[in-house]
């Protein structure tokens, strides 16, 4: 008989903390599940750890090299015996012993239309934006509705260990794109969101360990992420503005203003310390969503200054105004 939901942990190396993930799975009051670990390679000893768990409702699978995140993603869905999957990456765990529970009545509950949901519990912070998120985020997102949200807003998806999906809608979809390495899945939920309705929740129920070994961190040095930022972007603006009472100079430029601006602010960062690889990303680019290049000087002032997003709050204000959402 399947499990009612899959728990999907992908690790590379582990150790200390895929102790607490697993064991945070172990403790749930719901206990109609099945844990996938797909270990990428392991040095560390994660391994040893792993075969000496002995629950039988714990399948742990061993890649012969590391294959990327993405790509261990996908193949942890392909091996999902459930019609529901959570993924819990190895850094972080479960809080409590209701996370599960709350997942499984989301789903008893949801509507037909809703194919993925996010457990974002963003609360109000002093980044206006990101409190105007907290505000005005909707609980459902209808399908095709979202690529507002996520112009607006970036992944508000958040982590990947906040997400809980239809499993055959991954593996129908051909699931995630090895091409992003680094912001694969906010190119997946908003490519799924296109064609799925989704929801946003509130709960707390994982704890996203940040620590400086983290994917995001030493995936993005050299600004590695920018170029696949700007490839979704495109074909959010372009969306938008194929659909929008919005004109598409407007969309470019709040792209420019509030997302490109983000990555200027890091990049002078790195440049200060001697490391200018990523600057020369950022101005080497190549879009039609981008500034031309006489124009982009401009954005390491503007970047500076809108470290609070007291300059691109405005903006975004006027987006919701002008999109009715």
């Amino acid at each position: 008989m399947e499990p009612k939901i899959s728990i999907l942990t992908p690790v590379w190396n582990g150790l200390p903390y895929i102790k607490e993930c697993i064991n945070s799975v172990l403790k749930q009051d719901f206990q109609d599940w099945e844990l996938v670990v797909s270990d990428n390679g392991s040095s560390d000893g994660t391994l040893e750890y792993l075969d000496s768990l002995a629950d039988k409702r714990i399948r742990v699978i061993k890649q012969t090299g590391n294959i990327g995140i993405m790509a261990n993603v996908n193949f942890l869905f392909q091996q999902s015996s459930a019609p529901l999957s959570y993924i819990l990456c190895a850094d972080d765990y479960f809080i409590g012993t209701k996370a599960l529970s709350t997942v499984i009545k989301f789903w008893q509950q949801a509507p037909a239309e809703v194919g993925f949901v996010t457990y974002n519990p963003a609360v109000p912070t002093k980044y206006p934006i990101q409190h105007l998120e907290y505000q005005v985020l909707p609980e459902f997102i209808k399908p095709g509705q979202a690529d507002s949200w996520f112009l607006i807003f970036g992944n508000f998806c958040g982590n990947l260990s906040c997400m809980s999906v239809r499993t055959e809608l991954v593996n129908k979809t051909s699931g995630f794109d090895l091409a992003f390495p680094s912001a694969g899945d906010f190119e997946f939920w908003s490519r799924l969101a296109r064609i799925t309705g989704m929801a946003v929740q509130r709960d707390e129920i994982v704890y996203v360990r940040r620590h400086e070994k983290v994917a995001s961190n030493y995936m993005n040095l050299k600004g590695e992420g920018f170029q696949q930022h700007v490839q979704i972007y495109e074909k959010i603006l372009n969306t938008l503005a194929a659909d929008s009472k919005l004109k598409r100079k407007e969309l470019i430029n709040y792209f420019n203003y509030e997302i490109c601006s983000y990555h200027y602010r890091v990049a002078i960062k790195a440049a200060s310390k001697g490391h200018f690889t990523y600057l020369k990303r950022l101005l080497q680019a190549q879009s039609p969503i981008l500034w031309p290049l006489q124009r982009r000087p401009y954005l390491f002032s503007f970047s500076l200054r809108n470290k609070r997003q007291r300059l691109t709050y405005p903006m975004a204000q006027q987006l919701l105004k002008n999109q009715s959402i």
